[in-house]
C-alpha cells in the first residue's frame, strides 16, 4: 500500500500536473480534495470532466465517473459499495483508481480520445426496421469506419514522421553521396569522351533502365491488384450468402420467419466469435513478438569490442581442451597399462561372449519349458489322463525307496531268523550222533557252523521234532515256520508289484525320452526361426518404445494446447456473455432514458404553450396535473389530521362506551340462555321457582317476545 501511494505521489509531482505533494500531505487529504485531485486526473484524459464539485450531485457524478472508468476499461465490480465509496470520496476506493490511471495515463488518454467516436451506439432491432432511423445509423456506421481509418493513417504517418535531427543528418549523407557521384560521373565522362560508341550504349543502357524500372512498376501493381480481387471475391461471395439467407428468409415470412431470423443471428454470432478470437490470437502472437523485440532492443548493443573478447574466450577454452586432450595421451602412453588394458578387454569380449551363451540357454531352457508344457497337455488330451510330473516323479521314486529300505530290514530279519534255525538243526544233529540218520543233507554252497558245512532240512521241520519227540519245542518252531512262509509269500508279492510297477515306469520314462528327442527334433528349426523372430521382435520393440516415447511426447504437448485453448474458449465465452448482459442492461437503460427524454420534450413543448401540445384533457401539462394532485393530497392531510386530532380527543370515551357495550352484550346474551332455560322447563311443566324469569307477550309488537326482569 505504501508503494501505491509513493507511486501515486511521484505521479502527481511529475508533469503535467505539477501538484507539489509529499506522501504525508496526501495521505492526510480529506474526501472532497481527494476527489479534486481525481477530477484533475480526468479532467487531463477528457475536458468533459471540467466541472464543479460542489454543485454537482452525488449521483450524477458518479454516473459520470462510472461510465467513464467503464469505457477505460477500469476492472472493478461497480457495486453499492463501490458507488457509495466513490461518493463519499473513500481512500479505498479513489487510490486504487488513481493507482490505475496514473501508471496508463497516455494510454487512456488515447482511448478516451477514440471512446467519443468508436464507441457503438447500439439501437434496437425495431427501429432499424424504419428506413430513415437504418439510413442514419448506416450513415454513423460509415463515418465511424471512415475515423478509424484516417485515424490508423494518422497514427502510421506519425510513426514514419523521423526527428529533425535524424532528417539533418540524412539530408547532410545524401549531400556527400550526391557529390560522390557527381564526382564519379565527372570521372567517367573524362575518361569516356574519346570513345564513339559510349553515347549509344549509354542511351540503350539508360532505355533498359527505365523499362526495369516499369517491369517492377507493374508487377507491384499486379500484385496489389490480384490481392484487392482476391478481397473483393471473398467480399462477393460473402455478400451474396448473405443475400440468399434474406431471400430465404423473405420467403418463409409468416411461416417461422422468426426462427429463421433466429438461425441467421446465431451464424453471425458464431461467425463474429470466431473471427474475434482469431483476431485476439493474431494480436496476443503479434505482442508476443513485439515484447521479444522490445527485450532485444532494450538490451545493450553488442560492440565489437564484446565479439572479440567472447571470441578470444573461446578460443581460450579450445587451446585449454587441445592441452588437456594431450595431457590425457601422454598419461595414457605408459607400456605397464597396455597389458592391463588388453586383458581388460579379453575379459569383456568373454564376459559378453559368457553372457550371450548365457541368454542363449536361458531362452533354449523356456523354450524346452513350453515345449514340455505343451507336450504335457497333449498326452493329457490323448490319453485321457494325466501322467506323472517330475514332483510326482521324485515322490514316488522316495516311497519306493522308502519301501526298499523296508524289505531290506525284513530280508534281514528273515536271514537271521534263518541262521538262528540252522543252528538249532545243528544242535540237535549233535544229538542224533549219526550223520546217516540225520534229517539233514550237506550243502556245499551253505557253509556249516562247525564243519564247514550247513544241512538244508529235507522235510517239515514239525515232522523231524515231533520224531525227536520235543513237543514245546517243536510248536514253537512251527509257528516261526509259519511266519516265515507268510513273509516269504508277502516278500514275493511286494517284488512282483514292484518289478511290474518298475517295468511300467521304465517302459513310459523310455516312450517319453523318445517323443521328447522325437519333439525336439522337429522343433529345433522352429526354434531357430523362433530366435531369429526374438532379434527381430527386440528390434521392432525397440523402434515402437522411441515411437511410444515421441507418441506421449507429443500427445502431452498436445494435451496441454488443448487445455490451454479451452480455459482460454471459456474465457471468451464468460466475456461474451458478460459482454451480451452489459449490452441487454445498456439497451433497457437506453430505453427507459429514451422514454424519459420523450416524456421530458413534451413536457416542454406543453410547458411552451405550443399548439397542439397539452398532456391530458383536464390539465395542460404534467407540471399542473402534479401541482393539482400536490394539492389535493394537501387537503386529504388536512382532513385526515382534523379526523386523528377528533379520534384522539374522543378515543378514551369511545372505549369506555365500547367497553360497556362489550359488558351490554354478554349480559343480554346470559339473560337470553336464562330465558331459554325458562321457556324450555315451562314447557316440559316444570317450574324454576321464585325469582325466575317469565316470559310474556307484548300486543303492541305481535310475534315479538320481550325479556321482562322481575
Amino acid at each position: 500500500m505504501a508503494a501505491q501511494l509513493k507511486e501515486i505521489v511521484d505521479r502527481l509531482n511529475a508533469a503535467p500536473f505539477n501538484c507539489d505533494l509529499s506522501l504525508v500531505g496526501f495521505d492526510e487529504k480529506d474526501p472532497f480534495e481527494l476527489m479534486e485531485i481525481l477530477k484533475k486526473v480526468l479532467v487531463f484524459l477528457d475536458p468533459k470532466h471540467d466541472v464543479d464539485l460542489r454543485e454537482e450531485k452525488p449521483d450524477a457524478m458518479y454516473q459520470r465517473i462510472s461510465e467513464f472508468l467503464h469505457i477505460l476499461g477500469y476492472q472493478c465490480s461497480f457495486d453499492i459499495e463501490f458507488q457509495q465509496g466513490l461518493s463519499l470520496g473513500d481512500k479505498n476506493t479513489v487510490h486504487p483508481i488513481l493507482y490505475w490511471l496514473l501508471n496508463n495515463l497516455d494510454a487512456l488518454r488515447k482511448r478516451a480520445y477514440l471512446a467519443k467516436f468508436c464507441m457503438n451506439l447500439e439501437v434496437p432491432e425495431e427501429f432499424l426496421r424504419e428506413e430513415q432511423v437504418y439510413s442514419v445509423y448506416q450513415n454513423y456506421k460509415e463515418l465511424q469506419s471512415q475515423f478509424k481509418a484516417t485515424h490508423s493513417h494518422v497514427e502510421q504517418e506519425r510513426q514514419g514522421r523521423m526527428n529533425p535531427v535524424d532528417l539533418q543528418r540524412e539530408v547532410a549523407q545524401l549531400d556527400a553521396e550526391r557529390e560522390q557521384l557527381a564526382q564519379k560521373i565527372q570521372h567517367l565522362k573524362a575518361k569516356t569522351e574519346r570513345d564513339e560508341g559510349f553515347a549509344t550504349l549509354l542511351e540503350v543502357t539508360s532505355m533498359l533502365r527505365k523499362e526495369q524500372e516499369e517491369e517492377a512498376r507493374l508487377a507491384e501493381k499486379l500484385a496489389e491488384q490480384k490481392y484487392q480481387l482476391e478481397q473483393t471475391e471473398q467480399l462477393y461471395i460473402e455478400r451474396s450468402a448473405r443475400l440468399r439467407e434474406m431471400r430465404e428468409a423473405q420467403l418463409h415470412e409468416g411461416e417461422g420467419s422468426a426462427e429463421v431470423m433466429l438461425k441467421m443471428l446465431s451464424a453471425e454470432v458464431i461467425k463474429s466469435r470466431e473471427a474475434l478470437a482469431r483476431v485476439r490470437k493474431e494480436s496476443e502472437e503479434k505482442m508476443d513478438r513485439l515484447r521479444e523485440l522490445d527485450s532485444a532492443l532494450s538490451e545493450p548493443p553488442v560492440t565489437k569490442m564484446d565479439i572479440d573478447s567472447l571470441e578470444g574466450e573461446i578460443q581460450a577454452m579450445q587451446n585449454e581442451i587441445h592441452a588437456l586432450e594431450e595431457k590425457v595421451n601422454e598419461q595414457n602412453q605408459d607400456s605397464r597399462l597396455a597389458v592391463y588394458k588388453q586383458q581388460a578387454n579379453l575379459v569383456a569380449k568373454k564376459k559378453e561372449a559368457v553372457l550371450k551363451d548365457k541368454r542363449m540357454l536361458e531362452d533354449e531352457r523356456d523354450s524346452l519349458s513350453k515345449d514340455l508344457s505343451t507336450k504335457e497337455r497333449e498326452y493329457e488330451q490323448m490319453k485321457g489322463h494325466k501322467f506323472m510330473k517330475r514332483e510326482d516323479f521324485k515322490t514316488y521314486a522316495a516311497s519306493l525307496r522308502d519301501k526298499s529300505a523296508k524289505f531290506k530290514l525284513k530280508k534281514a530279519e528273515l536271514s537271521e531268523l534263518r541262521h538262528e534255525v540252522a543252528v538249532h538243526l545243528c544242535m540237535f544233529h549233535g544229538h542224533l550222533g549219526k550223520e546217516g540218520t540225520s534229517a539233514y543233507r550237506a550243502d556245499p554252497a551253505v557253509e556249516r557252523p562247525n564243519s564247514g558245512w550247513v544241512y538244508r532240512l529235507i522235510f517239515p521241520v514239525s515232522v523231524f521234532y515231533e520224531t525227536c519227540f520235543i513237543p514245546e519245542y517243536g510248536a514253537r518252531l512251527v509257528e516261526t515256520e509259519q511266519m516265515l512262509e507268510k513273509a516269504s509269500v508277502e516278500k514275493s508279492q511286494v517284488d512282483r508289484a514292484k518289478g511290474k510297477t518298475l517295468d511300467e515306469i521304465s517302459a513310459i520314462v523310455q516312450k517319453i525320452n523318445a517323443q521328447l528327442k522325437e519333439k525336439k527334433n522337429k522343433l529345433a528349426p522352429q526354434i531357430k526361426a523362433l530366435r531369429s523372430i526374438r532379434q527381430s521382435f527386440q528390434q521392432v520393440e525397440v523402434k515402437y518404445l522411441d515411437k511410444k516415447g515421441q507418441y506421449d511426447q507429443a500427445k502431452a504437448a498436445v494435451d496441454t494446447d488443448l487445455s490451454k485453448v479451452a480455459s482460454d474458449v471459456r474465457q471468451l465465452e464468460n466475456e461474451v456473455q458478460e459482454a451480451e448482459q452489459n449490452y441487454h442492461e445498456l439497451n433497457m437503460q437506453l430505453l427507459t432514458a429514451e422514454s424519459k427524454l420523450q416524456r421530458a420534450q413534451w413536457e416542454a413543448r406543453c410547458l411552451r404553450r405550443e399548439e397542439g401540445a397539452r398532456h391530458s384533457q383536464e390539465y395542460a401539462t404534467l407540471s399542473d396535473q402534479y401541482a393539482a394532485e400536490i394539492s389535493r393530497l394537501d387537503e386529504q392531510c388536512k382532513d385526515l389530521r382534523k379526523d386523528q386530532k377528533v379520534v384522539k380527543e374522543s378515543h378514551e370515551e369511545n372505549l369506555k362506551q365500547k367497553r360497556a357495550f362489550v359488558q351490554l352484550e354478554k349480559l343480554i346474551q346470559i339473560k337470553l340462555k336464562v330465558s331459554m332455560q325458562e321457556l324450555q322447563n315451562m314447557a316440559e311443566g316444570r317450574y324454576g321457582g321464585i325469582g325466575a324469569s317469565r316470559t310474556v307477550m307484548d300486543a303492541s309488537t305481535a310475534g315479538v317476545e320481550r325479556l321482562v326482569i322481575e
